[in-house]
């Protein structure tokens, strides 16, 4: 089954940023440094055993790296890392678990996690977009 992602909870949802794997914190600095970016801030998420280094937009949506020391994203992509994903903002993520669960779909944590910065998050399964993981994120006041 393939979302219906015109649920009202992303009725003109913005890109937030996009979501890449890096093996080691040096490979991340590596990319920024050939893309240009510079880091904005950063934090740990020990949900995902993940580094989470956000860099400062540029015109557009940031781009987020991702070094896992542990758990499932250390094999992603084979260990290479690569794009992992984009993420929508909302404003309500529980609005949206409830509008995804009318489609016999959920989303991958059972309870919204704590994000890298000022806000929540929780991802969709790619098996229900045909194989991009879509993160949601719902800013903090």
């Amino acid at each position: 089954m393939i979302a219906d992602l015109t649920a009202p909870s992303l009725a003109n949802a913005p890109m937030h940023h996009v979501g890449i794997v890096q093996a080691t914190e040096e490979d991340a600095a590596a990319m920024m440094a050939l893309l240009g970016l510079e880091e904005d801030y950063r934090g740990f998420v020990p949900e995902w055993h993940a580094l989470c280094i956000f860099t400062h937009p540029r015109g557009a949506s940031p781009v987020e790296f991702v070094v896992p020391s542990g758990g499932p994203l250390v094999k992603f992509n084979k260990g290479a890392g690569g794009l992992h994903h984009i993420a929508l903002q909302v404003p309500d993520l529980e609005a949206l678990a409830s509008e995804l669960a009318e489609q016999d779909m959920r989303l991958l944590e059972p309870q919204h996690v704590k994000g890298a910065g000022n806000f929540l998050c929780n991802f969709l399964s790619p098996l229900y977009t045909r194989g991009l993981t879509v993160e949601f994120v719902q800013v903090l006041d």
